[in-house]
């Protein structure tokens, strides 16, 4: 017998213990079962619960306890509430060294969403039920009295990706909680019926050749006129064009390689020995280095001739500058930096790119759109995708064939049209017209 059922009252004898099998009506039901010892201490270890309104209650609650204990699937949460959890497991992301800016996203759904609305359950009793009326909630339009002071985007309604992103946070978070045996089942996996479908965008704003090229003549005086450029024929990321050093060009030019990043975040979402610059040992606030976060991220990426030429323009320019400020320079091999040689702020540089595209009057994307643009000529050049996926940094050409789907249709037309000539230049000319 591994469990007993017990009445808990406050009822005491004559002598001031506690009465055993006390038939009054008042009182609730426990049971205590022994699962074992504690791997830790080595002692025997009980398990207790309380709260049943009844034995029969009770005894069927430690039936069910029991079995999972024999089937090798029960749990103990050990009391923790979600919200307990929630600061334990974004304790554990930060002391295993998670990126800066993945931290900050967390932590902002924890704060916003999950810790308020259900923080308070225990873990035990969090349900599907609960995680799909909050994600219902969450796509509800925002109505009601705005709340006052700086306290981020004041939006309508949410958009089926951040609700999606919360989705993410929460099913993360609980499936570590699986792992570290607190529960037996992630109730935040598998569908949920409330969250909205995420609609792609068949035809996404994305620039023409020609208007690319109106662009990077708009922009050929800017001082990072050579980003721009970077950006048009690379497809690098803003953080990968903010942290490229020149160590990370060939001698020759021909490429670089992505080996660092700059991020913006805020210093609280950083650890202490994050905040200095290795480089020169100063902080620089909001701005932090970082390798990229995936194997796929740390790769080469060739250099088309104009992006060469822009370099070498610009290489000169940054030394007219160096020379200028002489000491007051202060050197990060970065290749794109402010007058002093810092590192720029990503939000910056995207602010920056607005501006040029609002004055010369093209359609409005994106600084990240630019890669699209990227993509494009490469699948326009006959760029096999598997190259394209490499030269991007995506983990698969699968995720590649994913997100530029819209721009490969007009690649692969013109590849099937090459593809028919094959065979209906053998065609009498008469029959070919007929069947146009």
């Amino acid at each position: 017998m591994r469990g007993s059922v017990f009445k808990r009252c406050q009822c005491r004898d004559a002598n001031g213990k506690r009465v055993k099998g006390c038939r009054k009506a008042h009182g609730s039901w426990a049971y205590t079962i022994d699962v074992g010892a504690d791997p830790e201490t080595g002692k025997r270890k009980q398990l207790v619960r309380s709260g049943f309104r009844t034995s029969s209650e009770a005894e069927d609650a430690m039936t069910t306890a029991l079995a999972d204990l024999n089937a090798g699937t029960f749990s103990d949460d050990r009391g923790t509430t979600v919200a307990a959890w929630l600061d334990q497991w974004l304790q554990e992301l930060a002391a295993r060294g998670r990126s800066p800016k993945t931290l900050s996203n967390y932590r902002g759904h924890v704060r916003d969403v999950w810790r308020p609305r259900l923080g308070h359950l225990r873990l035990r009793d969090l349900r599907r039920s609960h995680i799909e009326r909050v994600i219902g909630a969450l796509a509800a339009p925002q109505n009601g009295d705005r709340p006052v002071g700086n306290v981020g985007r004041r939006v309508q309604q949410r958009t089926p990706a951040t609700i999606a992103g919360y989705h993410r946070t929460i099913r993360a978070a609980l499936a570590v909680a699986v792992r570290r045996e607190l529960i037996t089942v992630n109730p935040a996996l598998g569908r949920i019926d409330a969250l909205p479908a995420i609609e792609e965008d068949d035809d996404p704003t994305v620039w023409q050749p020609e208007e690319t090229a109106r662009f990077l003549e708009h922009v050929k005086d800017d001082r990072l006129s050579a980003l721009y450029e970077l950006a048009a024929y690379s497809g690098l990321r803003r953080g990968e064009l903010c942290g490229l050093r020149w160590a990370d060009l060939d001698p020759d030019g021909a490429g670089l390689t992505v080996r660092q990043t700059v991020i913006e975040v805020s210093r609280s979402e950083v650890p202490p020995e994050g905040l200095i610059c290795p480089v020169c040992g100063q902080e620089h606030v909001g701005r932090f280095f970082k390798r990229p976060k995936s194997r796929a991220g740390r790769r080469w990426v060739p250099l088309a001739a104009p992006a060469q030429a822009a370099i070498t323009r610009h290489r000169a320019a940054q030394q007219d500058e160096r020379d200028f400020l002489e000491d007051g320079y202060q050197d990060h091999d970065l290749v794109f930096c402010d007058y002093a040689g810092l590192p720029l702020r990503p939000g910056a540089v995207t602010a920056a790119f607005e501006a040029h595209v609002a004055a010369c009057g093209l359609p409005v994307v994106r600084l990240h759109d630019t890669r699209h643009g990227a993509c494009s000529l490469l699948l326009a050049g006959g760029v096999p995708i598997e190259v394209v996926q490499m030269i991007l940094g995506h983990s698969s050409p699968a995720v590649t064939r994913k997100v530029y789907a819209h721009l490969m249709r007009k690649a692969t037309a013109a590849q099937v049209e090459e593809a028919t000539k094959l065979l209906t230049q053998h065609r009498p000319e008469s029959r070919t017209k007929n069947a146009a």
